[in-house]
């Protein structure tokens, strides 16, 4: 009842009626069903020729380099993605370059925008725990839901009914979208309400909290100079749900963010590829991903040992990966967390993407084993960059250090600040 309340008790028909009307959104058709083969050579473009994303040289699709080799049904799935993107940018221009923070269009009025920030700050203060007040069951598979069909299937990393999803409470636009998807590929799951980082009002409030950057935080040449309060939250919401696997000895959990967009035949080849990795031993699975470089090594025919990758749309957690990350307590030194599981991953560590990974490494465990999915079973659906909550594509953005460093408020805070102001004029941005 609860999340038919907060996604406006709308019909549920499947992915494409779920979404939101305002914007329009665009969706990644279905790439080719044809097997992949081991590696391609498709052309892929250059970050610096897409669009001005994250500021103004960060691309669209996640920068990839031109001489970069990865499997075809990869490349053409991310072109796909790639090109959906521009053609949303096009035919929104004025929405994309003009949008500032906003909560979310099914939120008509101030009132309800400002109860549904109340909660979501009320929901921070409970943080790293998980209640059942912020998980809300949705049962739309089949009694005692599995992905593999071996008798082993937990021992393979089946996250059976620990499917969680991170879904913000003033997003229900984005609730609406997860509901229909979730049913229309008849998966049952756990809709967490994620840390809403643009609900804290000051520095110390963070802190008090336990939740801290690297030390020196000064981000590196592919991202923002300071965390954003978005980056912050989605930290925090992974990590609660680290910390709820490692309370209730959870031993795979599937964690997907609310933008997420299954590809054909997910549930199948979701079973198959983790008995292809029987053999393989890791506790990081990316469902989605977007590499930055070549990847390591082919595994199997649909695995591989990626690279410094981001998003994190889409993965597979193991306990031991939970429980690494727990009782190091990571919190205490956090960044965007793509960029962070690259690094616990040991990946990177030469600069080429992240010429500050060496010291960042000083301070992140190397804990993590990650295999990645590929051809992708997880994209982003084209259009959801531009509802981020976590990425600079809003004037007004909040940098975790341009909030006071004490007080309290019970109204929202205004965007910007001297940091965010400096990084724009160093840009060369204007706020529009």
């Amino acid at each position: 009842a609860f999340l038919l309340l907060r996604a406006r008790r709308e019909p549920i028909t499947g992915a494409t009626s779920a979404r939101s009307t305002h914007p329009p959104e665009a969706r990644a058709g279905p790439v080719s069903a044809g097997k992949p083969r081991w590696y391609g050579s498709g052309p892929w473009p250059s970050p610096l020729r897409t669009t001005r994303v994250r500021g103004s040289r960060v691309a669209v699709a996640a920068g990839v380099a031109e001489d970069m080799v990865l499997d075809d049904e990869t490349v053409q799935l991310h072109k796909a993605y790639h090109d959906r993107t521009i053609q949303f940018t096009m035919e929104n221009y004025e929405w994309v370059n003009n949008k500032r923070y906003v909560t979310d269009e099914s939120l008509e009025t101030f009132q309800e925008q400002l109860e549904v920030w109340r909660a979501a700050k009320a929901r921070n203060q409970r943080w790293p725990k998980l209640e059942s007040q912020n998980m809300h069951r949705v049962e739309l598979g089949p009694p005692g839901q599995r992905f593999c069909n071996a008798q082993d299937a937990e021992a393979l990393g089946d996250p059976g009914e620990n499917v969680f999803v991170i879904n913000l409470m003033r997003r229900p636009s984005k609730l609406r979208r997860v509901l229909g998807h979730l049913q229309e590929f008849g998966i049952s799951a756990t809709i967490v309400d994620g840390i809403d980082g643009d609900a804290f009002t000051s520095q110390k409030e963070v802190a008090d909290l336990g939740a801290s950057t690297l030390p020196n935080y000064c981000g590196h040449k592919n991202t923002l100079p300071h965390l954003t309060t978005g980056q912050l939250g989605c930290f925090m919401s992974h990590f609660a749900i680290w910390h709820y696997m490692v309370e209730q000895n959870i031993q795979s959990a599937l964690i997907l963010e609310d933008d997420f967009d299954l590809q054909p035949d997910f549930a199948r080849r979701l079973g198959e590829n983790l008995e292809e990795a029987r053999h393989e031993d890791w506790n990081l699975m990316y469902l989605g991903r977007s590499p930055t470089e070549t990847d390591i090594r082919r595994a199997t025919p649909h695995l591989v040992e990626p690279g410094y990758t981001l998003w994190t749309v889409a993965y597979i957690f193991r306990l031991d990966a939970a429980k690494a990350l727990v009782e190091q307590r990571v919190e205490r030194r956090l960044a965007p967390l793509d960029h962070y599981f690259s690094i616990a991953m040991a990946k990177g560590l030469g600069g080429h993407w992240n010429e500050n990974a060496m010291e960042w490494a000083r301070h992140i465990p190397q804990v993590l084993r990650g295999l990645a999915m590929t051809p992708p079973l997880v994209m982003p659906y084209a259009g959801s960059m531009f509802l981020s909550d976590t990425a600079m594509f809003r004037n007004g953005t909040k940098f975790v250090v341009d909030l006071p460093e004490e007080g309290d408020s019970d109204v929202p805070l205004a965007g910007g600040g001297a940091y965010e102001r400096a990084w724009r004029e160093e840009k060369g941005l204007q706020d529009n």
